[in-house]
């Protein structure tokens, strides 16, 4: 029975304790983790518009008249700004997201609002028949 008095290590109770904290950690890190990622995907989302509208007004700028109109299921393209304004018309993201409204307030984005981004006749780029401008100035979550 020697032998069994020289070894060390963890007792059953240690490792179900580390095992507990570890497990509290987890249950707290990972809704942050998703949260984060929702506001990721919103800041791509208002980024995404305001880099169209800026091509936009680049090519009125050059040309004189506007692109012509992207309906959003048009698989987010536009001859008129990619490649001399655009390098590849931007696709949303396909998870829901999260903005931080005019006011302060998160604003939810369902991932199925809108399928693609789209350009309008007037050379505003939406999400959803949205602007950017709209897009922050909502005060619900979109569905």
């Amino acid at each position: 029975m020697k032998f069994f008095k020289n070894k060390k290590g963890f007792t059953l109770i240690e490792l179900v304790v580390v095992i507990a904290i570890l497990g509290i950690l987890a249950g707290i890190a990972i809704p942050r983790f998703m949260d984060a990622t929702a506001a990721a995907r919103g800041s791509k989302i208002v980024a995404d518009l305001r880099t169209i509208d800026s091509a936009t007004m680049m090519y009125q700028a050059k040309e004189g008249k506007l692109p012509a109109a992207v309906a959003a299921a048009a698989n987010n393209t536009s001859a008129d700004l990619v490649p001399n304004y655009l390098a590849a018309f931007p696709a949303p993201p396909t998870s829901a997201a999260s903005i931080v409204n005019n006011a302060g307030k998160t604003i939810t984005i369902k991932k199925d609002y809108g399928v693609a981004y789209a350009l309008t006749d007037a050379g505003r780029a939406t999400y959803g028949g949205k602007t950017v401008d709209e897009l922050l100035a909502s005060t619900a979550n979109l569905e």
